[in-house]
């Protein structure tokens, strides 16, 4: 992690928002070829929000049992 990353979780964070960012621009960019695919992108995109909020949700017991 040598993006200056303080924890893992924003590195996890970061990249997961590169990702669900990529997808939407290449679904804004014209360039699906059908809707199946469209799907599976949104799919895609749906499942990565589901991650980010399992890793915020872990990330806050941990910090709880910190404490």
């Amino acid at each position: 992690m040598s993006e200056n990353y303080s924890t893992v979780v924003d590195y996890l964070d970061t990249k997961i928002n590169e990702r669900i960012r990529e997808t939407e621009e290449f679904l804004g960019s014209g360039n699906v070829n059908d809707f199946n695919e469209y799907h599976k992108l949104c799919g895609v995109i749906q499942g990565l929000g589901h991650a980010k909020q399992l890793i915020a949700d872990l990330a806050r017991r941990m910090e709880n049992e910190d404490e």
